[in-house]
Order: C-alpha cells, then structure tokens, then sequence
C-alpha cells in the first residue's frame, strides 16, 4: 500500500469496490424524476459488483467487462456503455493515484449524497 492509500499494485477488484463504496452510485437530489438515474446506478452497481466477485487480473479486465455484459443479456446497450466506463474509470485510477486515494476518502468518508 502506497503512503496516500493506493493498494500497490491496484487491482480491478479493488477499485469496483471503492466505486460501490463511493459517493458515485448514491442518488443525487433533484426535483425531476430520477428513475432513469437509479435503473443506470443499479447496472452500474451490479456491473462492479461483478468485478469485485470475479477478481480478474489488470490485464483481463475488458474480458471480464465483455463477458459479464454478455451474461447479463439483451438489450446490452446499457451494459456496454456501463463496461466502458468502469474500463475508463480503472485507466485513470491506474493513470493518476491521486484521483484513485480521492474516491478512497469519499468511500471511507460516507459523507453526504453528492447533489446537482
């Protein structure tokens, strides 16, 4: 573990629970209809969760993206773009620590819901 709380090496698992624990998949308060927001929070949910079980290596971590959208089947064009993110979201925890230990404050953290 790094001196700013970054698991050495970091792994997928680590950061999907991080994510699960942040403020990312809390709703958000807002006076409009959020049912799109929580069925897209819940994929997300479900898809990390996925992540943290199958504890795959750095390297097979787009595999295991593909295959746990394949396996929660059709339509897959929410699942697709929820795999793309956590790809995008675990390139810039690799890229910068810093952004990584943010999230591992806000999770450990609890802190309010963020708002919009």
């Amino acid at each position: 573990m790094t001196a700013n709380g970054v698991p050495d090496p970091l792994r997928p698992r680590d950061l999907a629970l991080v994510l699960l624990a942040s403020r990312d998949l809390r709703p958000r308060r807002r006076a409009r209809d959020q049912q799109a927001d929580l069925a897209g929070l819940a994929l997300k949910r479900r898809v990390l969760e996925q992540v943290a079980a199958l504890d795959p290596e750095p390297a097979e971590l787009e595999a295991t993206l593909a295959r746990i959208v394949e396996d929660l089947g059709q339509p897959t064009g929410a699942a697709r773009a929820i795999a793309v993110l956590v790809r995008d979201e675990w390139r810039m925890a690799c890229a910068s620590p810093a952004w990584f230990a943010q999230l591992l404050g806000e999770a450990v953290d609890g802190g309010e819901p963020a708002r919009d």
